[in-house]
């Protein structure tokens, strides 16, 4: 019983100066922290420098990117935004459109609330942001996409219409 005492004794003291250096502007030294038990994204500046601090369902550390002028330092495991390879900047994400079911087994329908115009652009991206299905369809307020030959795995699909984007993650179950 001594020993276990002794034991955790050492590992608060040792876990407490690690802590005490951790997480300020003058170290290199990070230390594991839970911020929570739901997703959220948040930006935090300090020292002339702004952080995205990021954390997912289940993530037990703090997830963030640090840049300097040599170097760029990534902790966790949420890596770069593949929403960035996808979303067209260029064009408004306000396409008023739903997409169902979702989860779904083959197809998907996309029915949208506002008049279309022109043709309806359907893109799928795998998480990596990889295109693995893309295919253009006639202006309709609903569209049935078929999606056979995707595998039962987490996508974003990406609709393009009236020059107007739509995205949204979808399961392939």
């Amino acid at each position: 019983m001594k020993q276990k005492l002794f034991f955790v004794s050492v590992l608060l003291i040792v876990f407490g100066k690690q802590l005490s250096k951790a997480q300020t502007s003058s170290t290199k030294q990070l230390v594991r922290a839970t911020t929570g038990t739901s997703g959220s994204s948040e930006n935090v500046s300090t020292n002339n420098h702004t952080y995205l601090i990021q954390q997912s369902i289940g993530q037990a550390s703090v997830i963030g990117t640090l840049y300097d002028s040599k170097y760029i330092v990534r902790q966790g495991f949420i890596q770069p935004s593949v929403l960035a390879k996808i979303l067209d900047v260029n064009i408004p994400l306000s396409l008023e459109a739903v997409a169902y079911p979702n989860p779904f087994i083959e197809s998907i329908t996309l029915s949208f609330s506002e008049q279309i115009t022109n043709n309806v652009h359907v893109s799928v991206y795998d998480l990596f942001g990889r295109v693995l299905f893309s295919k253009d369809y006639k202006a309709n307020q609903k569209i049935n996409v078929q999606f056979n030959n995707l595998s039962v795995a987490d996508y974003i699909l990406k609709v393009t219409a009236n020059n107007k984007q739509f995205i949204k993650k979808i399961l392939k179950r």
